[in-house]
């Protein structure tokens, strides 16, 4: 029996009840309210089992961090939960458009974040924050992580089901690009609220003979400072390495190419993608365990991040951007059984 959870009149389904406690001004704890139908509601684990933490995660309680500070926190955390980005204006971005939109970034960003929104232009199209767009690449290897310290946005939790999965990613245009330096990757993040069962398990079975078409919304990591090229080549490193600081996050699709030769993956050509919860349950799939020592550090901290922060308090959400038209407050909608 299949139940329709995203009919906008039913409300009494069981997995509406990842909604309930959530009804708190613009999505403020105590529990998390996607605010839309999950992108990957299909195959999403439900209900949401990171539920306990809000939208907008945690911001420091220390008495000598400013309000200013606390509410660009707070809105980083919420752009990076947002799940209802418009995937019917779906753009295609590559590595050098990320590169090109991170030279136009300052990283002073306003707390209500708004400068990051559709300034750069890809064809007729202008993107920015909160524009979902789809990536080819290749997978350097993907982990669990901030095990260490935690997150905020992931109110500083640890361990392998509430944390994001860090996704770099290698240039498809490049030859042998897996195994070039870090710092010439882009990153990939899937959060951990409703995570599909399978892509949990991407970091311990990973694509990396095919391409991946990476759909999701870009977020300015701006917490961070993308690595710079030196005149002779090398790099002056940072971390988490990688080019540009704009990212695929949250992930809503992760297909793989059915071809190992990128020039046959064409990314706007739906018959040679499958989506990865199906591609890694084929026969003859080939994956590695690229995250095996992360998620066997993580799970060794059960629970205790080895770099404790401070005190924190629950973010206290910025007013909500508009969601697209009819899509607010509905649960996602179950697998098919």
């Amino acid at each position: 029996m299949k139940t329709d959870c995203n009919h906008p009149v039913l409300v009494t389904c069981a997995t509406a009840l990842v909604l309930v406690g959530a009804a708190t001004a613009h999505g403020q704890g105590p529990t998390f309210d996607p605010g839309c139908t999950v992108p990957y509601a299909k195959i999403a684990t439900t209900p949401d089992p990171f539920a306990v933490c809000g939208n907008c995660g945690v911001v420091s309680a220390n008495p000598h961090s400013t309000a200013a500070a606390k509410a660009a926190h707070a809105a980083e955390s919420k752009a990076k939960n947002n799940l209802c980005g418009d995937a019917t204006k779906k753009t295609a971005v590559d590595f050098a458009i990320l590169a090109d939109m991170q030279a136009q970034t300052s990283n002073n960003i306003p707390s209500d974040r708004h400068t990051l929104r559709q300034f750069f232009a890809v064809g007729s199209q202008k993107i920015g924050e909160g524009s979902v767009v789809q990536l080819k690449a290749f997978v350097r290897e993907a982990h669990i992580s901030d095990c260490d310290g935690g997150e905020q946005v992931n109110c500083n939790k640890t361990g392998p089901d509430v944390n994001d999965i860090h996704i770099p990613l290698a240039d498809p245009t490049v030859a042998n690009s897996r195994t070039l330096d870090e710092c010439n990757s882009v990153t990939a993040e899937m959060i951990p609220h409703f995570r599909p069962a399978a892509w949990a398990q991407i970091d311990m079975k990973t694509p990396v003979n095919n391409p991946v078409r990476i759909t999701g919304q870009l977020f300015y990591d701006n917490s961070h400072h993308p690595c710079v090229k030196n005149a002779d080549g090398t790099f002056k490193k940072e971390k988490p390495a990688r080019i540009s600081l704009w990212e695929v996050h949250p992930v809503y699709a992760f297909d793989v190419c059915t071809e190992t030769d990128a020039n046959q993956c064409d990314i706007a050509n739906d018959s040679v993608w499958l989506p990865y919860d199906q591609w890694v349950a084929r026969a003859g799939s080939i994956t590695e365990e690229t995250g095996k020592d992360f998620r066997s550090r993580c799970e060794r901290l059960k629970g205790t991040p080895s770099q404790p922060g401070g005190p924190t308090e629950p973010g206290q959400c910025p007013a909500p951007a508009n969601a697209p038209h009819g899509h607010r407050h509905r649960a996602p909608a179950p697998p098919s059984t």
